[in-house]
Formats: C-alpha cells, sequence, structure tokens
C-alpha cells in the first residue's frame, strides 16, 4: 500500500553519483537485504538454508536504517514476488493433480474390499448348491448369485464411469500444468496473476464444485473513473493507482485467496470456501481498505481511489461463463448505484 509520498524511481542501472563509504555500505547491504528476503520467499522453511538466509537477514537489518524500497532495489523485490507467486500456483496444480490420484486410488481400494466380500458370498453359496437336494433350496441359491451378480454389474459400471472421469480430470490437468510451464502467469506492473493464470484456475474450480460441491466466490473488482487519472496525471499516476489497488485487494485476502488482473482497470478474486454472507463482508472490506489508502503524484496533489464490487457464489450447473457473467453484471450494478460499493448476484 502506498501510504506516503515515494521519491521518484531512479533508473535501473545503479547511479553514478559520488558516495560516502557509509552510504555506499548501507546501499549495498539494502540490496543484499531485498536479495535474502526474495530468496526466502523461495526456500522452503524446512531447509537449513532458509535459516541461514534469515539468520542473515536480522542481522543486516540492525546494521541499515530501514528506508523505502526504489529504484533496483524494487525491481529486485518484484521479481523475487513474481516468482514466488509463479510458483505458488504451479504448486497448487501439482496438488490437485496428487489429489486426482489419490482419489482414483481410493476408488479402485474400494472396489477391490467390496468384491472381495461378495467372492466370499458366492464360494458360500455355491456350497450349499453343492450340499442339497432340494428344489427350493436350489432356486434360493440362484436367486443369490443372480443378486450378487447383479451388485457385480452395477459395481462394475459405477467404476467404469468413475475411471472415465478421472481419466478426463488427468488429461485435462496434466493439459493445463504443460501450459504453466510455458506462458507468464504474474502481471509484472502489479505482481497480480494474469489472465493465462485465472483461466487455469477458474476451470479447475468449477470442476472441482461439480465433484465436490466445495462452494467459492468469484469477485469482480474495477476501479472507478480510472480513465481520470490517466488523463489528468499521466499514465504513471494510473500505473500506481493499479499497483496500489491489487496491493490492498491481496492486502484483504486469506493467503490460498487469489488476485488476478483480468484487464485494464478490472481485477478478479476468487475465494475458495466461503459462504455467501462471507463474500459480501470480503468484498465490503476490499471496498473499504481501498478506499482508505491514498498517494501523491509529482505534483504534490493527494489522490484517493475507490473500487466497484461484484460478488457472485458457485451454482449448480454454473460455468466459467456464467460464473463470471453473474459476478460482472453486479459489478455494473454498483457503478449505476453511485460506485464505491459492493452488489451481489448470490
Amino acid at each position: 500500500m502506498l501510504k506516503k509520498e515515494q521519491p521518484p524511481v531512479p533508473p535501473t542501472s545503479l547511479p553514478h553519483e559520488k558516495l560516502t563509504p557509509i552510504e555506499f555500505n548501507e546501499r549495498v547491504s539494502r540490496l543484499l537485504l531485498v536479495c535474502i528476503e526474495g530468496l526466502c520467499k523461495l526456500v522452503p522453511q524446512k531447509e537449513f538454508l532458509y535459516e541461514t538466509l534469515n539468520d542473515l537477514g536480522r542481522v543486516i537489518k540492525k546494521a541499515v536504517r530501514q528506508k523505502p524500497v526504489t529504484g533496483i532495489a524494487r525491481e529486485i523485490e518484484d521479481y523475487f514476488i513474481r516468482l514466488a507467486l509463479e510458483n505458488k500456483f504451479r504448486e497448487t496444480k501439482k496438488d490437485v493433480m496428487k489429489q486426482i490420484v489419490f482419489d482414483l486410488t481410493t476408488t479402485i481400494q474400494d472396489f477391490v474390499a467390496s468384491s472381495s466380500h461378495l467372492d466370499d458370498e458366492l464360494e458360500a453359496t455355491l456350497q450349499e448348491i453343492d450340499g442339497t437336494d432340494s428344489m427350493k433350496d436350489l432356486m434360493a441359491a440362484k436367486k443369490k448369485i443372480v443378486g450378487s451378480l447383479k451388485i457385480i454389474r452395477d459395481r462394475s459400471s459405477s467404476l467404469k464411469s468413475e475411471l472415465e472421469d478421472h481419466k478426463k480430470a488427468t488429461k485435462t490437468l496434466s493439459q493445463q500444468l504443460e501450459k504453466t510451464e510455458a506462458v507468464a502467469l504474474v502481471d509484472t506492473l502489479t505482481n497480480a496473476l494474469n489472465r493465462n493464470a485465472y483461466n487455469l484456475k477458474i476451470s479447475q474450480l468449477v470442476r472441482d464444485y461439480e465433484r465436490f460441491k466445495e462452494p467459492f466466490a468469484l469477485m469482480v473488482v474495477d476501479i472507478d473513473h480510472f480513465k481520470n487519472f490517466n488523463d489528468q496525471y499521466g499514465h504513471k499516476a494510473g500505473d500506481k493507482v493499479l499497483h496500489s489497488v491489487a496491493s490492498n485487494i491481496q492486502g484483504a485476502l486469506r493467503t490460498s485467496d487469489l488476485v488476478f488482473r483480468y484487464g485494464g482497470e478490472e481485477f478478479v478474486v476468487l475465494i475458495n470456501k466461503i459462504s455467501p454472507e462471507n463474500a459480501m463482508r470480503l468484498g465490503e472490506k476490499i471496498r473499504r481498505q481501498v478506499e482508505q489508502d491514498y498517494f501523491i503524484d509529482p505534483r504534490k496533489k493527494t489522490l484517493k481511489v475507490t473500487v466497484s464490487v461484484g460478488v457472485t457464489c458457485s451454482r449448480e450447473g454454473d460455468t466459467e461463463t456464467s460464473l463470471f457473467d453473474r459476478a460482472d453484471r453486479a459489478m455494473y450494478q454498483a457503478k449505476r448505484k453511485g460506485r464505491n460499493r459492493v452488489e451481489s448476484a448470490l
């Protein structure tokens, strides 16, 4: 969040200004600290290297004065943020694949266990047939066998259907995993996930809802009067607005929730396992957090930003398109009612 006036961003190369040895050491130390903190985002916490880097970071923090991160340090920090976000997104996809394989294994185990039980029943029935001469007993045994065969047939049909579902899900996810390795997933301006990542994630959520009925919410967040910022204060001010709004949205979410820059000044938020009531509360939290933020443009003018938010939750029979369209209509309703508000299509 940009709460204070930011100094002008220097060029990406190191400046050629004359520095005292103390100033030079401080500048290099701050760059080193940014690199260490970035690496800590990528190294698993259980690794020994994580503890080593963390300890080194604490030592450097005590030795240098805290200043706003700008210039090449900001570029390095943003690079590590994007890299960590991409890695997290890809790991989520791999976890989904693991779950599909786990579900497949469980399905087969359940079928084998139930079939073993039927095998025992059939063996007992065959022994009954072998030990009787009564027509009545033979007819009863026949009825048992027919019933067992029907159960096996029904379960086999169910297994075949489940295996086919697993096969389709695995194929789709495999294709998506390949895509995540081939395309960029993070918007470099805002450090939010981009449209490519959204397309991958929403298809997974819709499919999972069909199978497990776990509710999720989709929000469309649109910056109010964004064109005015570009027209009156220039595109650099517009870029700051986009970065600020993305940061505020992310700050209002749980670590498991995701924010995407959908296009232009529009963001989409996906929230897992949430009720309609809590989805509305979260939408209001995002709206309020953006409204309370501000920054100062190069002309020393304080700029306030607001957003209009449309909220919807998953429904039976939903598609990727129907979900987004519903939230998008709610967002435009918020615009019509005066902007800087949250509307629902729950």
